[in-house]
């Protein structure tokens, strides 16, 4: 039912088959079924909390664009100034955007939830990669002799094709997300969809239209200015590759060691099923008291987590649902210690299970359409095979690093993985766009020598992209908050992971599974 029953009239819409619209009618028909209702998930978030989290969010949002914008500012000078102004506007574009959906698609896909402000910030990180790339592309240009307004134009187009490869296979992570996604995680994918659909049209038509006017009224003549992260390296990436394999292996191994040990215990109430309170109280309380209410209750087996940055807050995860009671008893044995409810999530083992499968699923699909997109897009499956077992070891080694920190897996882990697999094959598809346009005109090197070229020839750019997206994950770790700190603390493992499998897994797989040019 979309709309009011003013009337007492309504309609049910939804894709039915004509069976299940049949029995729909009769059980409406017959009145109310002769069964229990059981709650399989909900969840609540307290005024308290939710204040304060959308504080965090906002001060997150902030600190974080004004480190990206002085970061370009300071290493493009000019340029940067540029890409600055596309990146506000990329904001405003994106809440213009959001103020738009309730009315196009109503008001549930709009509603901007914390992994929402997430995904803002995550966007506008992502923006100004697509700067980087066009402004490394244009000093190239420059350095070779060519006038500073062919340099301009060769330095879009031939970064065109890396921005949009890389920008789509970031899409394909969201949309499965907005797809799979229920609430919150649904909210995240909505934002970083508007976000980079946003950015491609800020980082190229605007920033190109005030670098060409800028040459039209001769404000720039011959230069543009830009500082350089190193000269040009000669590092024999290829000859070092099996160190790596063994690094990254073990670094795998040790987390599935953990996996094994820990067993359940690893998983979040998402996929386990289970209820977790979150209480906050006047004055810090004491945890050997509040174990013998939960004992007292009934809840032997809950575990107890408090908040370093703030003790007063406890967290309690229990397997059996009994949050009024425990409320109840908390107000009754703390009667000077006044307790509110910031927090409460209750999952049935059926939506946990449920969840579970769908997670993965939604990992198994969005892995598929990469592997699918980059080789069509290279005519080549050895570079799809390596850029998706690459991804493939960026999120094991980001899973590895939640299970070692005693840090859950749940729907925002599931989340954080995606949003991995989508921008770390960006860095990826730059070196490949490099060794394919090599191969046209270096046709007399090897595959191995090619492979070293690129990844050298791009290797600047590959970690200035990846810095100014840390620059964001890093504010979101510090200040966005105790909801979203072990989400941004799996982005920050797998993005800083993702440079590192893409000079050193990635290139070199391409090598293994293709073979070598005379």
């Amino acid at each position: 039912i979309r709309e009011a029953i003013p009337t007492g009239e309504a309609v049910i819409s939804g894709q039915f088959t004509i069976e299940q619209a049949q029995d729909l009618a009769k059980i409406l028909k017959h009145g109310k079924l002769p069964a229990a209702i059981t709650v399989e998930e909900e969840r609540t978030v307290g005024p308290l909390l939710g204040k304060d989290s959308i504080a965090k969010g906002i001060n997150a949002t902030v600190i974080g664009i004004i480190l990206v914008i002085v970061f370009m500012i300071v290493f493009y000078f000019l340029c940067g100034l540029i890409a600055d102004i596309a990146l506000v506007l990329n904001l405003l574009m994106i809440l213009g955007i959001l103020g738009m959906l309730p009315y196009l698609f109503g008001a549930s896909v709009a509603t901007l939830t914390l992994p929402g402000i997430a995904g803002i910030i995550l966007s506008l990180g992502m923006a100004v990669d697509a700067n980087v790339l066009i402004n490394e592309r244009i000093r190239e240009e420059l350095s070779l002799g060519k006038a500073l307004r062919n340099a301009i134009s060769l330095g879009y187009s031939r970064a065109f094709t890396a921005i949009l490869d890389s920008n789509l296979t970031t899409l394909f992570a969201a949309s499965i997300l907005i797809m799979i996604g229920t609430g919150a995680i649904k909210g995240f994918g909505v934002t970083l969809t508007i976000g980079i659909i946003a950015s491609m049209f800020t980082s190229i038509v605007v920033t190109r239209t005030i670098l060409e006017a800028l040459l039209s009224i001769k404000a720039i003549k011959n230069k543009l200015p830009m500082l350089k992260l190193f000269g040009e390296t000669k590092f024999d990436f290829i000859g070092k590759r099996r160190i790596f394999y063994l690094a990254s292996i073990a670094v795998i191994i040790v987390g599935l060691a953990f996996y094994f040990k820990k067993g359940k215990d690893i998983y979040g109430i998402d996929f386990t099923g289970g209820q977790v309170q979150e209480f906050g109280f006047k004055d810090t309380p004491d945890i050997d008291q509040l174990r013998l209410i939960l004992n007292e209750v009934g809840l032997t087996g809950a575990v107890i987590q408090q908040f370093k940055d703030n003790p007063k807050i406890v967290s309690i995860r229990t397997t059996e649902d009994k949050a009024d009671e425990l409320l109840l008893k908390l107000k009754e044995a703390l009667p000077e210690n006044s307790v509110d409810v910031l927090r409460l999530e209750r999952v049935g083992p059926v939506a946990g299970t449920h969840l579970k499968k769908k997670a993965l699923w939604a990992l198994i699909w969005a892995l598929i359409a990469m592997l699918l997109y980059v080789a069509f897009r290279f005519k080549h499956f050895n570079f799809a095979f390596a850029g998706v077992i690459a991804l493939v070891h960026d999120i094991l080694v980001a899973f590895a690093f939640l299970i070692i920190t005693n840090r859950p897996i749940d729907l925002l882990s599931i989340t954080a993985f995606l949003t991995i697999a989508g921008y770390s094959i960006n860095d990826t598809i730059v070196i490949y766009d490099r060794v394919r346009e090599n191969m046209r005109l270096k046709n007399k090197f090897t595959l191995a020598e090619l492979i070293n070229l690129s990844v050298n020839q791009t290797l600047s750019r590959t970690i200035l992209t990846t810095v100014t997206t840390l620059l964001v994950v890093i504010s979101l770790f510090i200040y966005g908050g105790e909801v979203l700190n072990s989400f941004a603390f799996t982005l920050l493992v797998g993005f800083i992971c993702g440079i590192y499998s893409t000079i050193f897994i990635a290139s070199p797989l391409v090598l293994a599974f293709g073979r070598k040019k005379s």
